[in-house]
């Protein structure tokens, strides 16, 4: 299935193939600080099957907690986060699910927590997803 997203303005448009890609619930604590909540919502596909169909983004980059960088790329006008790009994992993305059309309303259920340490205590593992400590 071809999910398309954008960013909040509308400058930067993307495209998706999700039949081989993974979807995520990360709780690690880069996630929490880059959205301003408890968790972001991924969906982690090969980088074959993503691509930037309009506009150009900005990315920075930091250190993750696997040790390695991670480049976050967002829209420079209206700073929406689109997807990143872990170095460790060179041949995937990370797309965030909000960006997507319906917010990705279609994807079906997650397959897995990731980085269930560093869940906040108000909430409880989600039923029937696999609990990863650390990256997949």
């Amino acid at each position: 299935m071809i999910y398309n997203g954008s960013c909040h303005c509308g400058s930067i448009k993307i495209q998706l193939e999700a039949e081989s890609a993974t979807k995520a619930i990360c709780h690690c604590l880069d996630c929490q600080k880059r959205t301003a909540s408890a968790f972001s919502v991924n969906v982690i596909a090969p980088r074959e099957h993503f691509k930037v169909t309009q506009g150009k983004t900005k990315t920075w980059s930091y250190t993750s907690d696997s040790g390695k960088d991670y480049i976050v790329n967002f829209c420079g006008d209206c700073g929406s986060t689109l997807f990143g790009e872990p170095t460790r994992l060179p041949d995937v993305v990370s797309i965030k699910a909000g960006c997507l059309d319906n917010s990705g309303a279609n994807l079906g259920s997650m397959d897995a927590e990731v980085f269930v340490e560093r869940r906040v205590d108000y909430l409880k593992p989600f039923e029937g997803m696999k609990q990863i400590v650390g990256m997949i």
